[in-house]
């Protein structure tokens, strides 16, 4: 493979580092820059930490781009022996696999799609960085030499998402410097940086409150701690074209509409759609997301099959549901169609990939937003339709840029199917402009 000007920037960036985060956009070239990296390096001993999607990614990416032959397994119930060792982020939170991969000192551990270690109580984020609230073990990063963390969205949700990598890998950063306070502790870290606001949770004498965070503040700051910790390009700074991002209203019956809507309380759900609480509004839609989404997958299958005939020659089609994803996928049999969910076999993932980039006869992926979001490229299409939405920016914002790369020649365009006149195209504008927004500690 040869490598992008920014591929051969990012892994001396990397190479330079000890510890580093590496948050170039999706699609921009993480994988191969940090192969080239251990490379400069001449790391021996390699563990990688990714996704299930992109355990066989990797497995292939190692002869890719390294000229120095290693070699390379995925991580299975025997004892690992291969100088690069693939392990999933399920698979490390299990005692069994932790302690195979603790028992062995690594000159590397890349962690792809580090902001799964977001959160400080996870197992998986205890397994990688320790207990770092408590401080009673330390985790897989103690036993390697250095650790480079690989993500496109290092802030899934709030800026405490970056605290556990921060407090394990550049603890020297939450230190108090001239006018920055310290900032070490999680309790410290999330008031200088969180707005946070109080929510009951239970009712009657077993109500208690959590403080729920909201937004960001002094991210200026923040940004400004990260400075030299963390590069991050965006795939317009590598020549690669931004997705064009539209609704795709879709007409239903006035009827039909009526019926699914009768019992949603439209105010509320478009509040707390606002206010970017996932749960509630998981609460509020109850069995209308379910229905929605059903009803928008047969009027989806209509639309595309009419583009098809029009000369459309490849799509991705992203859902939430299994109901939803089934009716997709036998309703576009004819065109051929692959795809990966939650039930995916890890060892498949790779062969439906290279089947849907490759197979002129395949024409149509249809993916789990959150099981086939991320680590895989789809870009032999230049058109997505998410049939129904996550309530989670990050996984839209992922999910959207498997279409494009480097290789990509066309306009991208990425639509959001919604019923027209209804609540669901009320709330897809919602969840659309959110995640379609930078988020302001990644871009000053």
């Amino acid at each position: 493979m040869i490598p992008k000007p920014t591929q051969i920037s990012g892994a001396r960036f990397l190479a330079e580092r000890q510890y580093a985060l590496l948050a170039d956009a999706p699609r921009v070239g993480k994988t191969g820059a940090s192969i080239i990296a251990a490379d400069l390096t001449l790391d021996e001993n390699i563990l990688v930490v990714t996704t299930a999607s992109g355990r066989p990614v990797w497995k292939r990416a190692f002869p890719q781009w390294s000229a120095l032959g290693r070699s390379v397994e995925i991580l299975g119930h025997a004892e690992p022996k291969a100088q690069v060792v693939i392990a999933g982020w399920p698979s490390i939170a299990s005692k069994d696999s932790l302690g195979r991969l603790l028992a062995r000192r690594w000159n590397r551990i890349i962690l792809d799609e580090s902001h799964y270690a977001k959160n400080v109580e996870a197992k998986r984020t205890q397994a990688v960085y320790g207990d770092l609230l408590r401080g009673a073990w330390r985790g897989l990063t103690s036993r390697a030499d250095g650790v480079w963390c690989l993500t496109g969205t290092p802030i899934p949700n709030a800026p405490n998402d970056l605290y556990p990598m921060m407090r394990a890998l550049c603890p020297e950063r939450l230190a108090a410097s001239g006018d920055w306070p310290d900032v070490t502790s999680y309790a410290a870290f999330m008031k200088r940086y969180c707005k946070v606001k109080p929510k009951k949770i239970g009712r009657g004498a077993y109500a208690r409150y959590i403080d729920v965070v909201i937004g960001g503040r002094n991210l200026e700051e923040l940004r400004a701690r990260l400075d030299g910790f963390m590069l991050r390009r965006t795939q317009e700074d590598v020549g690669i074209s931004a997705p064009v991002y539209e609704l795709m209203p879709l007409e239903v019956k006035a009827r039909v509409r009526a019926e699914i809507e009768a019992s949603a309380d439209h105010r509320k759900i478009l509040e707390v759609a606002e206010a970017g609480t996932t749960k509630d509004l998981e609460m509020h839609l109850g069995s209308l997301r379910r229905l929605t989404g059903e009803i928008k997958a047969k009027a989806v299958v209509d639309a595309i099959r009419e583009e098809f005939e029009c000369g459309l020659d490849k799509i991705v089609l992203m859902a939430w549901h299994t109901d939803v994803i089934h009716l997709l996928r036998d309703g576009l049999a004819a065109y051929g169609v692959v795809g990966i969910d939650g039930s995916t076999p890890a060892k498949a993932r790779g062969a439906i990939e290279q089947q849907f980039l490759n197979d002129p006869d395949t024409r149509v992926f249809v993916g789990q937003i959150q099981a086939a979001g991320e680590a895989i490229d789809l870009s032999s299409a230049a058109e997505l339709v998410f049939v129904e939405p996550s309530f989670t920016p990050k996984d839209m914002a992922q999910a959207a840029l498997r279409v494009t790369n480097h290789g990509q020649d066309r306009q991208v365009r990425v639509r959001v199917a919604a019923l027209e006149g209804s609540i669901d195209e009320a709330l897809q504008a919602i969840l659309m402009r959110k995640w379609s927004a930078i988020r302001e500690v990644l871009y000053p």
